[in-house]
């Protein structure tokens, strides 16, 4: 992932994750997470709808995105969307994956300990930003985008 847009990924402090059920029901929620490249952790508690679908239809879809400040155009707009492969880790790397989230959000003491984590592993990632040049050009809202496919 371009440097850019790993750190348009990290200035952030929740994603929104994207699952749907086995029946394709859509359900989002925002998440607390942590990343390696285009690797995204997070944790989801094991009685909650997103739980229940990466159980059933372990695909995800995650965005971040930023609206352009007062004064500004909507070409100032950027964000970021990740879709894969979503994986209930276990044993060290959901301790490690844990340790990650943690540390990026050190301030909320151990409520990540013992949590369940998952791996969503990307298979598509496209980056939105106007400042740069981006290999796909597309028209909405009456402006004129910029977006980079990573993966």
């Amino acid at each position: 992932m371009p440097h850019s847009a790993e750190n348009f990924l990290a200035s952030h402090e929740l994603l929104t994750l994207a699952t749907s059920s086995s029946t394709g029901e859509p359900h989002a929620c925002s998440v607390f997470y942590a990343t390696e490249g285009t690797t995204v952790y997070f944790s989801v508690s094991p009685d909650s709808q997103s739980h229940k679908n990466l159980k059933s239809n372990p695909r995800a879809s995650v965005a971040v995105g930023d609206a352009p400040d007062e004064g500004q155009d909507w070409k100032a707009a950027k964000g970021i969307q990740i879709t894969g492969d979503v994986t209930d880790i276990h044993g060290d790397e959901e301790r490690e994956a844990g340790a990650k989230v943690a540390a990026r959000y050190s301030y909320l003491d151990d409520v990540f300990s013992g949590g369940d984590f998952f791996r969503l592993d990307a298979t598509e990632v496209h980056y939105v930003d106007n400042s740069s040049d981006g290999d796909e050009a597309f028209e909405a809202l009456g402006v004129a985008w910029q977006r980079q496919t990573v993966e």
